[in-house]
This record gives C-alpha cells, structure tokens and sequence, in this order.
C-alpha cells in the first residue's frame, strides 16, 4: 500500500520547490500496490464528489525531479494506465526520493475540456484552468442573462431556477471542506518522515508563540500537547504499517492560551532545529557568529535564541556540512592524495610523530600548495607576504599561508599549513624550509612578514634557506603591523596615520621631514622607529620598513596584505574541521583563478598591449604630467650615459640618470622602488625620442599576467569512495582537545569598582571572614586576634 492525497478546488503555483497547491488536500486514503487507472479515476469522483456525468477529470501528478535530499517538483500529466503505472512503480522503489502520490484534480465540464486523448499533446493544468475558467464564465453569463429574462416572465420560473442552479453547483463543486491554510495543522494531514512531521509541528508553534511538551515521539506515534495546562490542546499523529508517513489523526481541543509575542527565546526552538535553518546560511558565508545567527532566526520567527543555542547550532551545522572533527583527520591523508593525483606537481609536507602501531603517526601539522599555484608563482613578482591566524576548532592550532602578488598587485594564495601547536620557533622553520626547497625554488625574494621573533630568527640562520646574507633571501616589515604597533607601544592613535605617510614616501626629503614631524610630536616613538629592526652595529634599520630605503625588493607593496586581506579570501577558514579547511583553501583558490582569468582575459595581447592593465594606465598618467615638465639641463658623464636635470610645473627639480646599460634612475627614486619609470624620466625620454617600454620592469608584462592565471585547477571526486586508493600511513589527532568548556561568566560582583578586579593584586580578594573586599582569609584581622589570643593562653 501507499499513500495517496488528492488536491481539488484550488490552482497551481510555483514555489521554491517548483509546482504545488494553492489549498490542502481534499481528501487522502492509501490505496493498493496494484490499483488501475480506471480504479483511480473512480475513486476520485467517489471521494470529491465530483459528478461523473456532467464533469470529465484531468489528472496530473506532482513528480519530484530533484536527486537525494534535493526537491524539485513539476507536473506529470497522467493519461493512461502505462503511465500511471509507471508513476506507481517509481514511488514504491523510491527512486523518485518521494513516497507520497500527489494528484492534483481539474474538474472540467464536458462541454468545455475533455479528458485528453493518449494520441493528444497534453495540456498543463494551470493552460486547462485558464481555457476552463474563460469559456465557464462566458456561457454562465449567456446562462445567467437567459435566467433573468426568463425569470421577469414568470417568478415561479425564476424560483425553479434558483433551485437547480444551487443543485448544480453542490454536484459541480467538491465537497464543502473547512478551508485551512497550507501552513495549518489539520487532521488528514500526511507527512514524508517522523522528522518532518516535529519539524513542521514546532515551526508552526514557533510561529504562533505557543509552546509544546512531546509526549510520545517513537517511529509508530507522535504526540504532542500544549504547555499551558489549562490549554487542552493535544495533537496525535501515527505511521502508517510500513512506515512511509505519518499522518495527523487527531487534533483534540483549540489553544486557548497566550500567544503575545515578545521577542524572546522559544523553548522549542532547539540548536537542532536552529542548525537545519542555518546550513544554507553557513555554507554560504563559511562562517556566520552567534549574533549574526540570533539576528537571522529573529527575522524569521521574531523571536532571538540564546547565545548558546546559537553557539550550539554554529557547530551542529558545521559538523553536518563537514563531518565530525576526528573523522577528518582519517580522510585528511587520502584527500590530499586524491589532490595530488588530480592535480599533478601538488606539494604535501608532513610533521608528526610516531607512535607504536607503524601504520598511524601522531599529527603535527600538515603543508600543501597546489599545482596550478606553484606553476602561476612562476610569473609573478618576487615578492611573497607570509602570515598566521588561530585555528578555533576541536583542537585548536594555527593555520599558515603564503601568498604572492601578480603584476596588478592581486593576491596569489601560494602555500598553506595547518599546525597543532601554537605558531614558535620549530614550526615556521618547518613551514618556510618546505616553502623554499619544494614551492618558490632558489631564487632571490623579498618576504614581508611582522615583526614575530620565530620569524626573525629566520634570516639570521645560514641553513635556514632564508639568510640575508646570501642576497637570495630580503626581508621588510608590514607596514600595517608597524602602524598598529604604535598605540600599543607609546598609548596613543594620533601617530598611526603619519607612521603611514612616512613608511611609503619613495623621497628621501619627504621621508625626512616626516620623521622631523614624529620627533616633535612625539620623541619616544622616533626613538623607537630609528632603532626598530636594528642590530648591534647597526644605528638604523630603515630599510626594513621604509620605502625609501627599501632598495626596491618589495616593488612598493608596503601591506603584506596587499590590495584585499588574506584571509578574506577564505571565509570561516578558522571554524572548519582540517579536511574541509584543505578543501576550502582548493575551491577558493581555484575560484581565484577563475576570476582572475577572466579578468585578464580582456587584456588584448592581439593589438600589442605589452604591460598589464594597471601599469598601461600609470604609464598614460605619468606621459600626461611628463608633457608639463621642462628640461632644464644635460650633462654628459660618458659618451653613452647623460645626467639630466628635470623641472616639474611646481618648479621642483629631479635629476634623472640614464644609461648604456638601460638602467636608470631618479631622485624620486620611483623606477628604481617600482620598476615603473616616472614622469621625470619619461619627459627625457620623450626628449631624446628613447623607447619607454625597454625601462619597464618585465614582471609588469601583459603576458606575465596572463600565464600566471592561465593554470586549471581539476577538482577531485567529491565521494570519498571515489578518491585514489590511499596506501600510506593514517594520521590521528591522539591529543588533548582545545580547552574550550562551559563559557566563561563573569564572577565578580557588580558593585566591585573595576579597579579591584585586577586579577593578581590584593584587592582583588574577598575574605572569608569579614566578607570584605582588598584581603584573604589568611590576612585578615579577625584571624590575627584569634592567632593572638591563643598564643596569649
């Protein structure tokens, strides 16, 4: 058997899951496995009451279309018993993902539609209710004029026909049911699952402010009453024999209690109920907080879930997407293999240690870079930022990344590592070796980092691969970390914005000046930024934060940051279990490259272009302002290099440097900071007729660009039945969880002032003799005169 419910009486419209009805059912029954089509029609004239004899029926059944858990509904018109046999095949195997049998009944007067023809294209119900509805009105408005000429000849007519024309439409119409809305409960009901059933039902007390107490839920009866024991309210739900649904039976009593909303928690808006809301929600955004989850389920429901519900449902909803937190750490190793095979040049660095069975190793930490990043690192500047954030899962840890920087400036995310242990010494040493040997190769690089003491010690270590001394290896500071290091260190915000300014002038005179100005305002913080990054022998070490001084490694990228943050790119990275932060960090990445690719897609190499976009614009800038300038004088110091003397429109004067060697220079000191030349060398340039182009650092080129997103990213299977087969080791997370527990309240009494709430200062204790606040037991008075007393006696 299976259940059928028959709708009538209503109209179709198209919801978020496609087709349905505008009205409940009219009526529901379960019907044999091996009822015919003529057996249906039959019974439904039987249970609608429509006349057989003046109506003729169309049948279309609701069909679900989607795949799993995914509902998509349309309309399947039903003609036939192949067809009808076909649908009740469908249901009883499940391959439709839908047990139920929704027909939607059209009851057409025979004049009108008639049943359509198996030979016959079939019209949609919503079509045949329209062509209905038109020709009904047209002939009831003849009928009608007929009736009432009839009627003004002869009342006792007029009477009879009043008579027969109610007669007719109890025989045309359904019979008369109580009109519920679709969001009701109501008695007949049925319901796909147990789950959707209590779901359904505490949505809609939720949304009626009323609470419910669950009295009997198993797999065979559901029942449920009101809260409010004066409210007799009670509701009774069984399945049926095979249990396929669940249908309401029952509904005793009506509220009659309180409904008033006030904006509060539900008691039945559990972190389960709260997590099925929100998936959609977290799989969108990576990561939503506990308030933003109370705004989005008040919006809903104008009530807000405690911060703990909400808390609760974060993690229910994250584990539901991604799995359990020990589980994805079995699935971490095969997952990076099935990378590795779909992605061939993949890079995977394991830290772990062992443990006594041979085939399991104690997780430390995991490092990855991907194919198409290495292969697109090829083609960008040499520059590459490095930085951290904390991992807030089951174990906590810290996450690692290297990012580099494109000819426009754009983030390339480049290398990651995910690490048990809080970021020291050990661990960035591992990260940055691998980085070197396997990722970015042996070629010269500037890193831009803060100012960590594990990263550091780095570039003072000959076999760390990173040693300045070499000339392969360049470190500068983050501006924004030395920005920010301001209020902390000296207590003030009025300096942030003028450390900025001066760190990213390219003029010595500038940056001199506004050195003077930080010295005036303030004479620690100059002190300070002049012995920043120094070593012993050394009186300044400017170089490492100043652009000026840089020396032109960085290629004016100040921010390791860039042009948008770095983990920006990957929302909720700190959230997720380690499989699914790796598979975050791939589909962002090539969602990266994708974006990218399309937008360098426009760069018409066809017509010539030969520098990016950014870099075509700042030369057409700078060639405008270079038509203002004047040359002042030349000198020659060789038969093929000239020293120029430039003068702008506000009467500043530059000296440009340029040589046999197409090296050149200015006082400006922007080509030799940016590999882009200025105005100052481009007015010579167009004094001398010299070709501009040969003085642009290659690292700009159009083409450069276009090959560092031109690699493809090749996802792998999303089963993980379908990933390679994974013979290496297992990797366990054997460690204590983060210590997270009950959260954290506040155990001071609000009358305490704040200043005795210091932890660890004498005030901060309340004795437990005296109850007062400033000592301890130990220290209290009372207790010395009791000490005193006794030693007297």
């Amino acid at each position: 058997m299976f259940p059928i419910s028959i709708y009538t009486g209503g109209a179709v419209e198209n919801g978020p899951m496609g087709a349905t009805y505008n009205k409940p059912p009219s009526a529901s029954y379960p019907a044999q496995d091996d009822i015919t089509f003529d057996e249906l029609k039959r019974k439904i004239f039987e249970l609608t009451r429509i006349n057989e004899d003046k109506n003729s029926i169309n049948v279309n059944a609701r069909w679900n279309a989607g795949t799993g858990a995914s509902h998509c509904f349309v309309l399947l018109p039903i003609c036939e018993n192949s067809m009808w046999r076909m649908l009740v095949e469908k249901t009883l195997s499940s391959a439709s993902g839908w047990s139920i049998v929704e027909l939607f009944i059209e009851a057409v007067p025979n004049s009108v539609c008639t049943q359509n023809d198996p030979g016959e294209k079939s019209h949609s119900i919503v079509e045949c209710t329209e062509k209905a509805s038109e020709n009904s009105t047209q002939e009831n408005g003849l009928f009608n004029r007929n009736r009432r000429e009839e009627n003004q000849e002869d009342p006792l007519l007029g009477e009879k026909a009043k008579e027969e024309e109610s007669q007719d439409l109890t025989d045309d119409e359904s019979i008369d049911l109580k009109l519920y809305d679709e969001s009701a409960l109501y008695e007949g009901r049925l319901f796909d699952s147990l789950d959707d059933l209590r779901r359904f039902v505490k949505e809609y007390h939720i949304n009626q402010n009323r609470k419910l107490v669950t009295e009997v839920s198993g797999p065979i009866q559901y029942v449920v009453k009101c809260m409010d024991p004066e409210c007799g309210w009670r509701l009774y739900a069984a399945s049926d024999r095979d249990r396929s649904y669940y249908q309401i039976k029952k509904i005793k009593g009506e509220h009659v209690c309180s409904n008033e909303a006030d904006g509060e928690d539900h008691v039945n808006m559990s972190s389960e109920f709260i997590s099925e809301l929100i998936v959609d929600l977290i799989r969108k955004k990576g990561d939503a907080s506990p308030k933003e989850i109370q705004e989005f389920v008040y919006k809903l429901y104008r009530c807000t879930p405690s911060y703990g519900k909400a808390w609760r449902a974060k993690e229910l909803a994250i584990t539901q997407l991604f799995g359990e937190w020990k589980e994805s750490y079995t699935n971490l190793a095969p997952y990076l293999n099935a990378i590795q095979v779909a992605n061939p040049g993949t890079k995977v660095e394991w830290l772990s240690d062992s443990t006594v069975d041979p085939n399991v190793r104690l997780f430390r930490g995991v490092a990855w870079a991907f194919a198409p990043a290495i292969e697109g690192f090829k083609n960008c500047r040499p520059v590459i930022s490095i930085d951290s954030t904390k991992l807030c899962g089951k174990y906590g840890g810290r996450m690692l990344i290297a990012v580099a920087y494109d000819a426009e400036g754009q983030l390339l995310p480049l290398a990651f590592a995910a690490i048990k242990d809080e970021e020291d010494d050990e661990s960035w040493s591992w990260f940055m070796r691998w980085l070197r040997q396997e990722v970015v190769g042996p070629h010269p690089l500037c890193v831009i980092s803060d100012r960590q003491d594990s990263i550091l010690s780095l570039f003072d270590q000959e076999d760390s691969g990173w040693y300045t001394g070499t000339g392969q290896a360049f470190h500068r500071y983050c501006s924004r970390y030395l920005s920010e290091s301001i209020p902390r260190a000296f207590k003030t915000i009025d300096l942030v914005r003028l450390v900025q300014w001066v760190s990213s002038q390219n003029q010595l005179r500038k940056f001199r000046l506004g050195m003077m100005r930080i010295m005036e305002t303030n004479r620690d913080a100059y002190d300070w930024l002049v012995k920043v990054g120094t070593k012993p022998d050394e009186e300044s070490a400017f170089h490492l934060w100043s652009l000026c001084e840089d020396g032109g490694y960085r290629y004016g990228i100040m921010a390791e940051n860039g042009n948008e943050s770095i983990f920006n790119l990957f929302p909720g990275i700190q959230e997720l279990p380690i499989t699914a932060l790796v598979e975050l960090t791939f589909v962002k990445s090539a969602e990266t490259f994708a974006r990218q690719r399309e937008l360098t897609s426009k760069i018409e190499v066809e017509k010539q272009q030969l520098w990016c976009n950014k870099v075509t614009a700042i030369l057409e800038a700078r060639r405008a302002k270079a038509s203002q300038h004047r040359i002042v004088s030349i000198q020659s110091q060789s038969f093929l290099q000239e020293e120029v003397e430039v003068e702008t429109r506000a009467e500043v004067k530059h000296t440009v440097r340029v040589g046999d060697d197409q090296r050149s220079s200015c006082s400006c000191q922007k080509p030799q900071l940016t590999g882009i030349p200025c105005s100052h060398l481009l007015a010579f340039c167009a004094f001398r007729s010299i070709n501009a182009n040969y003085l642009v650092d290659t690292a700009y080129g159009a083409r450069r660009l276009l090959a560092t997103w031109a690699p493809q990213f090749h996802p792998p299977p999303s089963s993980p039945d379908e990933w390679p087969d994974y013979m290496g080791v297992a990797y366990s997370p054997l460690c204590k969880m983060s210590k997270r527990g009950r959260r954290k309240k506040n155990v001071w009494s609000p009358s305490i002032p704040e200043k005795l709430k210091k932890p660890g200062s004498a005030a901060a204790y309340r004795c437990g003799l005296g109850k007062q606040i400033g000592h301890s037991k130990r220290c209290c008075s009372r207790n010395q005169l009791a000490f005193d007393t006794t030693s007297e006696s």
